[in-house]
């Protein structure tokens, strides 16, 4: 049997979740011990906390662990099966092959798949894919074989391109949840011949919200989706997902931080140590392939009457925002505080007129997912989604960092203040 430098462990889970704890749920602890070898019951179990928006998939058996350095890998394994059985493949939690047929005949089966690794050490795991609604799946595994060979970065393209890693505030919508809008869905029109772009969703997305502007002199890829934080967003696979895109010079704006301070969404909680640990992942799996990771801080909620005090808005977010702001300093990456140009235009428009940046509507006023009205200080309207959008160019349009200016020297600075005027006279 050849593992090529891989090393194994067994793991297991074998106490129960902690359960909540000051608002703060806390999952099973993974019991991690020196492998016997690469033959195995591998176990699966699903279990969903009592409020019932935690959903944890647990994965017993062995792991193998390489040197990944934050790079794609071809991976190539042969893997028996004492039962003929479909497993899944997973890559730091992520799932990396789906389905795959796992035989029983000594030759066993012959896998591959590319790992697009986010981590300095990563850890696969084989495991058996679940049959229809069961919660648990068990299979004994031989893991015969297994090798990894690194794939080279596509190389720079003929134009720039800018990903975006974000949650609903940045996210494409369908006509029907208009004027709910996220800024990334009109990032463009702040960049040259906004009027030629060309809308499609990207070979190989798993996610419909997943859009592309492309622009003769620039593409955007809008890769945010709703209810998604630093953690989640990385979990999901959405980040391994978006390197599978990927060239060498291409940008990734980085803009989190709405879920990732929800404590009553378990997967999606993530306080701002935790933050810190995955954004950092985000700037080393980009630096590693050649691309240039920005950080952007989140757009602000319209949280005013702060302290009781009528028309007073105060930053939100602001223990994430500092640790973006260090990230930044610690590996010398470009930071767009759109947080903070997001304050000070609400704080410039005052309490009432906000109100026209976010989702607040009455009922009737629109036909969709809002006929009966919303009350949304989160959100952004169309309007908002403009005016942020337009403050995100601005700032970009503002930087001096050389490794910006493919990007930052397509956006039309004339047009921020033109947009502006006209949604708010």
């Amino acid at each position: 049997m050849e593992f090529c430098g891989f090393e194994t462990k067994t793991v297991t889970y074998p106490c129960p979740a902690g359960g909540w704890c000051d608002g703060v749920y806390h999952e099973r602890r993974a019991r991690v011990v020196d492998s016997g070898g690469p033959s195995y019951i591998s176990r699966r179990f699903r279990e969903k906390e009592e409020t019932g928006w935690g959903v944890y998939d647990y994965r017993e058996g062995t792991s193998f662990s390489f040197p990944a350095g934050y790079c794609d890998w071809s991976i190539s394994a042969r893997v028996r099966a004492e039962e003929n059985c479909r497993l899944d493949v997973f890559c730091d939690g992520v799932c990396v092959l789906s389905g795959a047929d796992a035989a029983s005949d000594e030759s066993g089966t012959e896998l591959s798949f590319v790992v697009r690794s986010c981590s300095d050490v990563s850890e696969l795991m084989f495991s058996p894919a679940y049959e229809g609604d069961k919660k648990e799946s068990s299979a004994a595994l031989t893991v015969m074989e297994i090798s990894a060979e690194r794939v080279p970065m596509q190389k720079a393209g003929r134009k720039p391109r800018v990903f975006l890693a974000s949650d609903s505030t940045v996210q494409t919508y369908d006509a029907y949840y208009y004027p709910q809008t996220g800024w990334g869905e009109v990032f463009y029109k702040y960049f040259r011949f906004p009027e030629l772009v060309r809308e499609f969703c990207p070979e190989g997305s798993t996610y419909s919200h997943c859009r592309a502007y492309e622009l003769p002199d620039l593409t955007i890829e809008n890769r945010a989706i709703g209810g998604r934080s630093a953690k989640s967003f990385y979990l999901e696979g959405k980040l391994s997902e978006l390197f599978s895109r990927a060239r060498e010079g291409d940008l990734i704006f980085i803009q989190f931080g709405h879920n990732d301070c929800t404590k009553a969404r378990p997967n999606r909680y993530s306080p701002p140590e935790e933050y810190r640990l995955f954004i950092e992942k985000y700037i080393r799996a980009a630096l590693s392939r050649k691309m240039t990771p920005v950080l952007v801080t989140p757009v602000m909620r319209r949280n005013c009457r702060e302290g009781g005090r009528e028309g007073i808005f105060a930053p939100s977010f602001p223990e994430f925002a500092e640790k973006l702001y260090d990230l930044s300093a610690e590996f010398g990456v470009p930071l767009l505080d759109l947080g903070a140009a997001s304050l000070r235009l609400c704080e410039a428009l005052g309490e009432e007129r906000t109100k026209k940046l976010y989702l607040h509507a009455e009922a009737g006023q629109f036909s969709g997912a809002y006929e009966k009205g919303v009350a949304d200080n989160t959100h952004l309207s169309r309007t908002g989604a403009l005016l942020y959008a337009g403050l995100a160019a601005g700032l970009l349009a503002g930087s001096k960092d050389e490794r910006l200016l493919p990007v930052s020297s397509l956006v039309e600075v004339t047009r921020i203040e033109e947009i502006r005027r006209a949604l708010l006279c």
